[in-house]
């Protein structure tokens, strides 16, 4: 009980924390930021106004402010208090933590640089195998061996899981969620209803640490959305994306549920795919009216233009489809999870 009631602390905390400092150092960068050269045009905007980059950064201190203070307050419990058990495995947040704070890097040195003046794609592809070494190093110290694959069971792969998925798989997610952007709110809001359906998962299978770090980020998104969500005022830029998509590796990873969350994020594998096919030359934006009417490229090259080209679609709009699509595949990931991993 005990256990029970520390637990709803700690994540209302973590995610209250970081939601109202999010909401007070958004704003903030946005009025320093303004003054500067990171300024971005909006390429869904007829008259591309000119919006304020960099939004990764107040995000990811509202987020890392708000774990390190849990983590304080655990410390505070087990030293002064002398409770004889910990809400936080630190192992395991010490690992996550320095997996994110690489990606965080990693992002913000892209985002410095600017949009298609950033790190290489060969790059984006070898700092998160780099990076994934924490995640590794986590595989080996839980010894996690197995991958559980529906309908066929358990299969053990020995070292190959910690040295060859683990890598692959943190790479994998860290960039595929970096495809399917450029719309406001777009970014924010899907990664708002992934990483709460990844909570449900996480509480189900009594992982604290990981759902206290995911609403702590959860918390920090939703912040960040208001000042993102049409008509933006800040930009995400690719530490946003990054960090995503880092996490949502680093879930799959914790939770031994790659084959789910790999279906939860079948909106981005299949941006991935079209976006293969057109060799990573092309771009989500749609050709923008002055009506504010988007009407998909004729040379496609992103699921975006294959939904802009079944209507007719304003920049809101046509977010609020993704959201509901990234809903309904969300709720059909919640019972499949009930239904075969519970």
């Amino acid at each position: 009980m005990q256990n029970s009631v520390l637990f709803f602390i700690f994540l209302g905390f973590s995610f209250f924390f970081s939601l109202f400092l999010s909401l007070f150092l958004v704003p903030m960068f946005i009025k320093i930021i303004s003054k500067t050269s990171y300024l971005g045009k909006d390429m869904n905007k007829y008259n591309k106004n000119l919006v304020c980059e960099l939004g990764g950064v107040p995000v990811f201190l509202s987020f890392i402010f708000s774990i390190f203070l849990i983590m304080l307050l655990n410390f505070v419990l087990i030293s002064i208090f002398s409770f004889n058990f910990s809400v936080i495995d630190f192992i395991q947040f010490s690992l996550i933590i320095i997996a994110l704070f690489s990606i965080f890097f990693v992002g913000f040195i892209d985002d410095i640089l600017g949009w298609k003046k950033g790190i290489s794609q060969i790059q984006h592809f070898i700092y998160p195998l780099v990076f994934s070494i924490p995640l590794i190093i986590y595989a080996l110290i839980y010894e996690i061996t197995t991958l559980y694959v529906p309908l066929l069971g358990v299969f053990n792969v020995g070292l190959l899981y910690a040295f060859i998925l683990v890598p692959i798989a943190f790479t994998a997610t860290t960039n595929l969620l970096n495809l399917l952007a450029g719309f406001n709110g777009l970014e924010a809001g899907m990664g708002i209803i992934v990483f709460l359906t990844i909570s449900i998962f996480s509480i189900f299978q009594g992982n604290i640490t990981l759902v206290i770090i995911l609403f702590a980020w959860i918390g920090a998104l939703l912040g960040f959305l208001k000042f993102n969500k049409f008509p933006s005022k800040m930009f995400p830029g690719d530490i946003i994306t990054l960090i995503n998509g880092s996490l949502v590796g680093i879930s799959a990873i914790v939770l031994g549920l790659e084959l789910l969350i790999a279906f939860l994020i079948v909106l981005f594998i299949i941006e991935f795919i079209i976006k293969a096919k057109h060799k990573f030359k092309t771009e989500c934006f749609g050709l923008i009216s002055k009506s504010g009417i988007i009407k998909p490229n004729p040379k496609g090259g992103s699921l975006t233009h294959v939904v802009l080209s079944k209507g007719r679609f304003t920049e809101k709009k046509l977010v609020n489809v993704f959201y509901i699509l990234q809903g309904v595949i969300s709720a059909i990931s919640l019972i499949l999870f009930f239904i075969v991993y519970i």
